[in-house]
């Protein structure tokens, strides 16, 4: 679902949710490049009098394609009535933006290049088709009296047709983020630009009510409307990323066992979950929680980790060794020693186990601990926490599987897994961190009564492929 920014009297009207089909024949999915965010200031932007250039979240940007591409139609719903369509038509570039007559009974379609296609009652008063733009045009608005229109390109660029007058642009100006969108006033007496991180830049009589650039969006905006009064104007964000597709579930709710998962996307603070909440034994995957009470009770005692625990942790992590496991469960002080640790991360429903392969967790739990690990926090230092990473960076090879697939190489992974028969099946769990090419996220799938080992870890890689592909920033 969309989020919805309102500004002056702009309100918000829900209605109820209609679950249509998709898959129309004749449209196309359009793929967005997602931009680290940056910050305008008045000295990137050199805002003209009347504009406003505001702090931005994210930005994407539609690409335009080289090639030729197929038109898709135009769907009317309600009272709205189809006055024709390039459905199927080859056009030199894609469709990107429409405007409807005063009248409602007709409408003009731009391109990117800005070619104009006029239907029922709309007239052609111009196009940029076949002019060669510096950049892509993005949207358009039509006049008050339908005599006329503009044109909107990602630079700010206005081009104006008919009776549209040009009340400025910021077309000549350095933009950290691109303008996706306008809006015109009431009387056609100015207009508003809308940019991906929700800035706005007002020209002619048009108004400032406020804009989404100081609203830390986790989404790019992606359009813009005005009241009918021009008292105020509403911004929309783009739909965000998502790891658990409609396919997605589909496929790991046909899989046998029981999975569950939590995806942590540390750039936009966006948890994603499958089946949250499902208790599941950790197997190995306590390690990294005795691993912590060790380091945490160190840090108690105002002392390093001594060779020997240096050691032994090299191999519990490393390795996955189980006797050293319980040398450290045993020396921390057992259950007791580790439940208290958990208390201090947040770990709500994790209980340790007197045998420490036994212990109980579920996915939400360990993004806890792993986000305990990544950011600085009271309980772990920042010693301790890039000691235990470091391990679970170096993770011998042949347990390197779980949250690592479908990661390009060179990419961070700090892993840890776990595996265990048991009469109900098998039980596999992968949790961990990983960063780079554009992405950075925890990530921890627990899974049991699997047939078998290597299908719990193909479980768990459907998972990590699906995050990795999601989340690129």
């Amino acid at each position: 679902m969309r989020r919805v920014a309102l500004f002056g009297a702009a309100l918000i009207v829900v209605a109820p949710m209609c679950a249509c089909g998709t898959g129309i024949a004749g449209a196309s999915t359009a793929h967005a490049t997602v931009l680290r965010a940056g910050h305008v200031s008045p000295a990137d932007v050199g805002a003209p009098a009347g504009s406003k250039p505001i702090a931005p979240a994210l930005s994407v940007v539609p690409p335009v394609s080289e090639s030729s591409t197929l038109a898709g139609p135009v769907l009317p719903f309600g009272g709205a009535v189809s006055y024709g369509s390039l459905s199927g038509v080859q056009l030199n570039k894609p469709i990107v933006g429409m405007a409807a007559t005063p009248t409602g009974h007709g409408y003009w379609l731009v391109a990117s290049d800005g070619g104009i296609f006029s239907f029922g009652d709309a007239h052609f008063h111009g196009s940029m088709g076949g002019t060669r733009l510096n950049a892509p045009v993005v949207g358009m608005a039509a006049s008050p009296t339908g005599n006329g229109y503009w044109l909107v390109a990602t630079d700010g660029g206005i081009f104006t047709f008919g009776d549209a007058h040009f009340h400025g642009s910021t077309g000549n100006l350095h933009l950290v983020r691109p303008v996706i969108g306008m809006a015109r006033d009431a009387t056609g007496g100015g207009y508003w630009l809308v940019a991906t991180d929700g800035g706005i830049f007002t020209f002619g009589d048009a108004h400032y009510y406020g804009s989404g650039g100081g609203m830390h969006l986790a989404e790019p905006v992606v359009g813009m409307a005005a009241t009918p009064t021009a008292n105020g104007y509403w911004l929309v964000e783009q739909s965000p990323p998502t790891v658990f597709s409609p396919s997605l579930v589909a496929s790991l709710n046909g899989r046998a066992g029981v999975i569950s998962a939590d995806v942590l996307d540390l750039a936009s603070g966006i948890s994603y979950q499958y089946r949250p909440g499902q208790l599941s034994i950790t197997a190995s995957i306590v390690k990294v929680q005795i691993l912590g009470t060790l380091l945490q009770r160190a840090q108690a005692a105002n002392r390093s980790l001594t060779s020997s625990e240096m050691s032994t942790a090299t191999a519990m992590i490393e390795d996955s060794d189980n006797d050293a496991a319980t040398a450290l469960w045993n020396e921390v002080g057992g259950a007791p020693s580790v439940h208290a640790f958990d208390q201090q991360v947040g770990l709500t429903a994790t209980t340790p186990n007197v045998d420490w392969g036994l212990t109980t967790t579920d996915p939400t739990d360990q993004v806890t601990l792993l986000n305990h690990l990544v950011h600085s926090n009271s309980v772990l230092s920042d010693s301790s926490r890039a000691y235990e990473l470091g391990l679970m960076e170096h993770v011998t090879p042949s347990q390197a599987w779980g949250v690592s697939a479908g990661v390009a190489p060179g990419s961070i992974i700090a892993l840890k897994n776990g595996w265990l028969p048991i009469s109900s099946g098998w039980t596999v769990n992968s949790v961990g961190w990983v960063e780079g090419a554009g992405r950075n996220y925890l990530i921890a799938v627990t899974t049991s009564g699997d047939p078998s080992m290597g299908y719990g870890i193909d479980s768990i890689s459907e998972v990590s492929e699906a995050a990795w592909s999601a989340l690129a920033h």
